[in-house]
């Protein structure tokens, strides 16, 4: 594989990392701003809690999976060098 695959390709991964991860951000702002509100004496629609609930849990799905899709060429790539 060239040098310029491999920092393209890496470069995407980075690029799905972060964007992954400000959705996880996204998430928990949401929730936290759900929580002030019920805080503030509100009374926020449950199913509005559990929507956010299940949108983190999405998004920290995925950041598992982009970290499991990087994990295993760097596992194959120690397993060489050994």
């Amino acid at each position: 594989m060239s040098d310029t695959y491999n920092t393209r390709t890496s470069s995407q991964s980075m690029y799905a990392l972060r964007r992954t991860n400000d959705k996880l951000d996204g998430a928990n702002d949401q929730i936290d701003h759900f929580m002030e509100r019920q805080m503030n004496g509100e009374k926020p629609d449950p199913a509005e809690f559990m929507k956010l609930l299940e949108k983190q849990a999405t998004a920290q799905q995925a950041l598992q999976a982009q970290f499991k899709l990087l994990e295993k060429p760097m596992k194959t790539v120690l397993n060489e060098t050994k």
